[in-house]
């Protein structure tokens, strides 16, 4: 488990976890994390982002959550180039494009983090970790209903506090948006076990996107992971971190807190930095290569990024493996 510091002097910010894909400079402030979280209208919020900003960036952003390659056919002169598969150009020398068939109903189970160690910003006033994720899941709740398809919500951390069915009914992301204004972190995340239990919830395939900040992700963790890909379902893993997790920018002594144990130890940070980023890289580097290896999608972000950028850029990437 890493530590939460209970306070720090001043914020960084990490070049590797800046956005790359850019949003209008003019009206970036208005998809800023921290403006959209002065809010808890998590529908006027959600509307704001995938309406306003996502929706005018690409004709076809929500094309691959619920689509499905069927075949391959020639290019007829004139058609968009969008789907021209250039390395079966660059192997045969014959333009090929690929051919989508939508699925019907593809079933979106949503499933939100918000143990203790969520509950962290490591600057005063800054955009907690739960925060970020309640507003990602919201975006993507409302994604994915606007393009027809059934979405689901579920939240736990010790025990699973919040299950809604996965549905496209009238009403559906505002009841999930009404539970996100009112969940609150508390309790150790017992993912392993929450994990195994909505498996044999989530009986229809579908796209599991699980947000978390996933810092016990052991072995027990990762196989209840897998089990979702075993079952068939298309997993997809949102990694949410703080700029202090990440940079360890604190300068006097502090206090660190184990948010879920209440364990504590007071150190200099000059003394534990250069130990605490190669144990952090490491942790970084065996989770994301867990999810390399078992063909899960894997996205990391901190709460500072722009959820727009966030979202525009995995939804190109998306189209892109299609």
């Amino acid at each position: 488990m890493f530590l939460n510091p209970a306070r720090q002097n001043g914020r960084s910010r990490n070049p590797d976890f800046e956005p790359h894909f850019p949003v209008t400079r003019m009206r970036e402030h208005l998809i800023d994390p921290a403006v959209l979280a002065k809010t808890d209208n998590y529908m006027l919020l959600a509307r704001t982002v995938v309406d306003g900003f996502i929706a005018g960036l690409h004709k076809s952003l929500y094309h691959g959550f619920g689509s499905e390659f069927v075949h391959y056919r020639n290019y007829s002169p004139g058609e968009d180039t969008k789907y021209v598969d250039w390395k079966v150009y660059a192997r045969l020398d014959k333009i090929q494009v690929k051919v989508f068939q939508e699925e019907t109903n593809t079933n979106c189970y949503i499933v939100l983090d918000t143990s203790s160690s969520m509950d962290y910003a490591s600057s005063a006033g800054g955009v907690t970790k739960l925060h970020y994720g309640k507003m990602l899941a919201a975006c993507i709740a409302y994604l994915v209903n606007r393009q027809g398809d059934n979405v689901g919500f579920y939240a736990y951390d010790d025990k699973l506090r919040t299950a809604i069915k996965s549905g496209h009914r009238s009403g559906q992301v505002q009841q999930i948006c009404t539970q996100l204004s009112a969940l609150q972190a508390g309790g150790a995340g017992d993912h392993a076990a929450v994990l195994g239990r909505l498996a044999e919830m989530f009986r229809r395939r579908g796209i599991i996107v699980i947000i978390s900040d996933f810092l016990d992700a052991d072995a027990t963790l990762q196989k209840a992971i897998r089990y979702f890909k075993v079952s068939h379902h298309d997993c997809i893993l949102f990694h949410i971190l703080d700029d202090g997790e990440v940079t360890f920018p604190f300068g006097d002594t502090v206090r660190f807190i184990d948010s879920e144990s209440s364990n504590d130890i007071t150190t200099a940070p000059e003394l534990v930095r250069e130990r605490y980023l190669r144990a952090f890289r490491a942790y970084l580097q065996a989770f994301e290569g867990f999810c390399f290896r078992d063909n899960i999608d894997y996205n990391r972000t901190t709460t500072t990024q722009s959820l727009a950028n966030l979202l525009a850029a995995y939804l190109h990437r998306r189209e892109m493996l299609h």
